[in-house]
Order: structure tokens, then C-alpha cells, then sequence
């Protein structure tokens, strides 16, 4: 997924049907001598009375949609501001300062997944169990518990191997300070966050997100202006920091009990292996190419990174609409629906993705001299690979959460299946890395990253007895002519190569369109919502 998945992200499932139902009462518990503990019920079954003054449940229509709408926003703006980060560091600095920013980054996102990102899972929903339901007080205390049991351990263990790997990469004393800080205050972040999340609090990561990018994007151009390299890292780790100050749960009288803090570490850890499994291997890519290549040719990985990574955020904002169905059709047992609503999302997603990055693919050199350079030439190599990767994580994403949320091994099964796809590139790293340079690192994580995506599928359907045969070869087919298309284009230089590449995508756009026009109808339809016209059959 991660981040997200992919950056980030890269938050982990939720391992529903990993834990059962939820247990029919948690406590948050007072301290010994205050008023008896707050009996918690997080589905509200066996739930004796409301709460005087509670507040209705959230409205299922245009109140859902606002908050997928603001959290899309919010993402959306973190990208943007990372984006940016990145190419103002490499206009203002250099390849080398590029490469060893982005590494550090990626060794900061890394290390989250150790424990806060799952964590920030865990606030999502085990917060929320609470907020929905108007128990304020319940959802505050756990709230607090899941950020200070954070803090303590981001104190230690993303330190320490963001510490490590600075050591490793042979960054010097002051870049080294400047990692363990971004590690610190951006594992704060992700697990603050994800509580904001829990709490309904939608607005507030929008603003403060907006906030915190352009906090750091001022930082660093000062920064970058004054020629103060070595602090390169600190605007970001502002900006951060600054989010995590005004997310910290205030103060709250109780405390939570035993079994519900077992289930919450049994939450984490789980989407600890998750998480790395699946949003890990992306941030490793970067690690690699820093490792096998230097810092300058790292700058060249990272450029085409920064610009690979954006587009896939499209598929969080696609999920809000497109899986909740799948959700309340597992949640009531409608095995039809489920067939259903799974074979609709991959379809759907396969049209979007493969006409979306076959357009990149095709103009790639032309968008590497447009935002970086000729400086970065070297990224037009490296580009074309990491868009083909980051379109087959794109479209696995509907059958990852197929598996998650319908069948009761399916979180198990997808964590071994990108677990998998990471060994396979930590595998094949040495063998292609050291005669290709980054562009082998690249190579590498598309056979180990595709290899999961297209497990993912294949094994969606198997299980569903799906017939995607006609789907297997349009994405076959939709690839390979890309990639046709692409080659085609680069035979030319100058302004008439930069036409090519134009008319050469604009060609194949359109051509996907036609042959996609009524998935993406379709698709149009649901993100549109009802009520606002149906689409074609």
C-alpha cells in the first residue's frame, strides 16, 4: 500500500478478520479510588443504555462523503508538499543532496512502519470504535494511551535504527542528527495522525497538514537560499513536529485496561510485519540505490521517484469510494455481492491505472527535463520502470483488500504474499545492482513488487472463481503497447521527441478510453454517488 500505500505510504490494513469480532466490553479504567471503570462497547453490543447526551450517530450520506473527500485532500496535500520538498532540494542543491535527502526519508518512513504507522492504524480504529458512538471521554483516554505508548518506544527503536542506517550509509555527523530527528518527529506524526483520524477530527489533519507542508517548503527555500545544506533535513522535521504539537490528546483522568491493551499491541504488531512487508520494500529502493550507486545517482532514483509516487495517491482516493461496498457485503454475508463488488474493482482499477501511467510511461523523459533537468537526465531510465511497479501496486490494491476483508486469513495471506515480493528484491538486488547501478535497483523492486501485485490478483481469482481472462490480457496488452509506444517515442530528440512522446500518449489515451468507456462510466458513477445519474450497463 503503503505510505500507502505507497508512501506512504503506507498506513497497514486493518486485520479485521484476524481478530474475530471485537470482544463484547473493553475497559478504560479509572485510577484505584476514582468512580468505577467505563464499561466501553465498541459495536455497541450488549450496550445498556446511551450516554446521556451523546451525540447522534454520524450521518451515513453527505457526512461520509466530506470526510473521504477532506482526508483525500489531506493526502494529497502531503504528497504535493514532498513533491516539492524534493524539487526545491534539487534545484537549490544538488544530486547529491537529493539522493541523500530522499534516502533519509525513506530510512524515516521505514522505520515508522516498526511501530508508529501501525499505531496510527490502531488509532483509526480503536479510537473510532469509541468517537462514532458520542463516548468521548473513553475515546480520549485511549487516544492518550496509544500516543504516549508511541512516544516511548519512537524514543528508542526508530532512533536507534535510523541511527544505524546513517551510520551505515556513511552520512556525515550533522546529516546523521538530522535523519534521527526526521525519524523521530515523523513517526509522532504518522501515529498522531492516524488518532486525529479516529477522532473525526478530518478537518483538523486537512488544516494542519496544510499547515505543516508549507511551514517546511518556507523552511527549506530559507534554508537552501543561506546555503545551509547540512540542516536540509530540519525543515521537514519542523513541519512535522509542528502537526504533532497541536495532534497531542489532552489530558484525561483513567486509563486502559489490560485485555484492551493486549489487543491493541496484538493490532500493532501484526500491522508492524504488515506494514513493512507491503510498504517497505519502496522505501528500501531508495535505501538501495544510495547504497549501491552514491548519493549523486541516488538524486537521479529519487527524482524519478518523487514524480513515480503522486499519481498511485489516486487509488486512496478511489478506495473511499469504491470499497466500502465491498465491506458491507463481506459484513452481511452476501458472498454474490462480494463477487461482484470485487470483480467491478478490479476492472475498474485495471482501466483507470493502466491508461493513467501508460500516459506517464510514454512521456517520462519529457516530464524528467521539464521539472528537473538536464541535471537528471539519467532519472528518464530509471522513471519509465518505477511507473510500471507503482501501476501494478495501484491495481492489486482492490484484491488486497478483497482478501482483507472477506476472508478470515486474508490479512495473513497478503502480508506473506508482499512479504515475498520483498525478499524476491532484496534478492535479486546484488545480482543486478552492481553491473546496472540504479537502474537495476529499479528493475529489482518491479520483479518483486510485481510479482505481489500480480499474487495478490491471481489469487483473488482463484478464491472468487472470478473470469478475468479478457481482464489478464487487456492489461497485458494495455502494457505491452505502452511500452511499444514509449520505446517508439525515445527514437526521436529534441522538440520533435517531445511531440512524439505527446502524440504518442495523447494516441494511446485516447485509444484506452474507447475500449474502457464503460468501466470508467461506471467508475464516474460511483465516485459521483447516487442520486446523480446511473450508469451505462
Amino acid at each position: 500500500m503503503t505510505e500507502g500505500a505507497l508512501y506512504a505510504a503506507g498506513m497497514p490494513q486493518e486485520p479485521s478478520a484476524l481478530d474475530g469480532r471485537d470482544p463484547g466490553s473493553e475497559v478504560a479504567s479509572s485510577p484505584s479510588g476514582d468512580p468505577p471503570p467505563m464499561v466501553v462497547h465498541p459495536d455497541a453490543t450488549d450496550s445498556a443504555e446511551p450516554v446521556p447526551g451523546a451525540p447522534p450517530a454520524p450521518p451515513a450520506g453527505d457526512s461520509l462523503r466530506s470526510r473521504a473527500a477532506l482526508s483525500t485532500y489531506a493526502t494529497a496535500v502531503q504528497g504535493l508538499a514532498r513533491l516539492l520538498y524534493g524539487v526545491l532540494i534539487g534545484h537549490l542543491g544538488s544530486r547529491e543532496l537529493l539522493g541523500q535527502t530522499n534516502t533519509s526519508l525513506s530510512l524515516s518512513v521505514l522505520t515508522s512502519q516498526l511501530w508508529a504507522a501501525p499505531a496510527s492504524a490502531a488509532g483509526t480504529r480503536f479510537v473510532a470504535a469509541r468517537a462514532t458512538l458520542g463516548e468521548a471521554e473513553a475515546a480520549a483516554v485511549v487516544a492518550r494511551h496509544i500516543a504516549i505508548r508511541s512516544a516511548r518506544i519512537t524514543l528508542v527503536l526508530p532512533t536507534l535504527v535510523a541511527l544505524a542506517g546513517s551510520l551505515w550509509l556513511g552520512f556525515s555527523a550533522a546529516h546523521t542528527i538530522g535523519t534521527v530527528v526526521l525519524a523521530f518527529t515523523y513517526s509522532m506524526y504518522s501515529t498522531l495522525r492516524g488518532i486525529q483520524y479516529g477522532a473525526l477530527r478530518f478537518r483538523h489533519v486537512a488544516v494542519w497538514d496544510t499547515i505543516a507542508g508549507g511551514v517546511a517548503l518556507v523552511a527549506v527555500t530559507v534554508v537552501l537560499t543561506l546555503d545551509l545544506t547540512a540542516f536540509a533535513l530540519l525543515p521537514l522535521a519542523l513541519g512535522y513536529a509542528l502537526f504533532a504539537v497541536v495532534s497531542w490528546p489532552a489530558r484525561v483522568s483513567g486509563r486502559v485496561d489490560a485485555a484492551l491493551r493486549r489487543q491493541i499491541d496484538h493490532f500493532v504488531l501484526f500491522g508492524a510485519v504488515s506494514g513493512l512487508a507491503s510498504g517497505g520494500l519502496l522505501q528500501l529502493s531508495q535505501i538501495a540505490a544510495h547504497n549501491y550507486a552514491g548519493p549523486a545517482e541516488a538524486g537521479d532514483f529519487a527524482a524519478a521517484l518523487t514524480l513515480a509516487t503522486p499519481a498511485s495517491m489516486l487509488s486512496i482516493a478511489l478506495s473511499t469510494v469504491l470499497v466500502p461496498p465491498l465491506v458491507a457485503a463481506a459484513g452481511r454475508g452476501d458472498r454474490a455481492a462480494v463477487h461482484a463488488q470485487s470483480d467491478a474493482i478490479a476492472r475498474r482499477l485495471t482501466a483507470i491505472f493502466v491508461g493513467l501511467f501508460g500516459v506517464l510511461v510514454i512521456v517520462s523523459p519529457l516530464a524528467i527535463a521539464v521539472v528537473w533537468g538536464e541535471e537528471y537526465s539519467a532519472a528518464a531510465e530509471i522513471l519509465p520502470v518505477m511507473l510500471v511497479a507503482v501501476m501494478l501496486t495501484s491495481i492489486a490494491l482492490g484484491a488486497a483488500t478483497t482478501l482483507q476483508s472477506t476472508r478470515v486469513r486474508g490479512p495473513r495471506a497478503v502480508a506473506y504474499v508482499n512479504l515475498a515480493g520483498l525478499v524476491v528484491s532484496l534478492a535479486v538486488w546484488p545480482f543486478l545492482a552492481p553491473r546496472y547501478g540504479t537502474v537495476g535497483v529499479a528493475v529489482g523492486y518491479l520483479i518483486g513488487s510485481g510479482l505481489a501485485s500480480l499474487g495478490l490478483l491471481a489469487t483473488v481469482w482463484w478464491v472468487e472463481r472470478h473470469r478475468w481472462l479478457d481482464l489478464a490480457a487487456k492489461l497485458v496488452g494495455g502494457t505491452a503497447g505502452v511500452l511499444v509506444l514509449a520505446q517508439l517515442a525515445r527514437q526521436v530528440d529534441g522538440v520533435p521527441g517531445a511531440l512524439a512522446q505527446l502524440g504518442a500518449s495523447l494516441a494511446f489515451g485516447v485509444a484506452w478510453l474507447l475500449l474502457n468507456r464503460r468501466e470508467v462510466a461506471n467508475l464516474w458513477a460511483t465516485v459521483r454517488g447516487p442520486g446523480a445519474g446511473s450508469a451505462p450497463a
